[in-house]
């Protein structure tokens, strides 16, 4: 005869739905709080474009800039 074991409980296995909606909640904000801070960084580094980019870059980086602009001003409600 086999003697099986029992899986220990551990109590941080055991939250309530609430708390991991709090959870949920907390990462969902973090991760809207980190792609602020890219974009932040992002506009930064492209406030001024080097001199030596072809057309396409140019235009590339343009587009880049403004998607983001408009993400940062409906993330702001302006």
């Amino acid at each position: 005869m086999r003697l099986q074991s029992q899986p220990i409980p551990h109590p941080e296995n055991d939250l309530s739905n609430l708390t991991l909606d709090r959870i949920e909640h907390e990462l969902q904000l973090m991760n809207v709080n980190l792609a602020e801070a890219n974009d932040i960084a992002m506009l930064l580094a492209f406030s001024s474009m080097p001199a030596d980019l072809d057309d396409v870059s140019r235009k590339a980086m343009r587009r880049l800039r403004d998607s983001m602009m408009e993400r940062v001003k409906t993330r702001a409600e302006i």
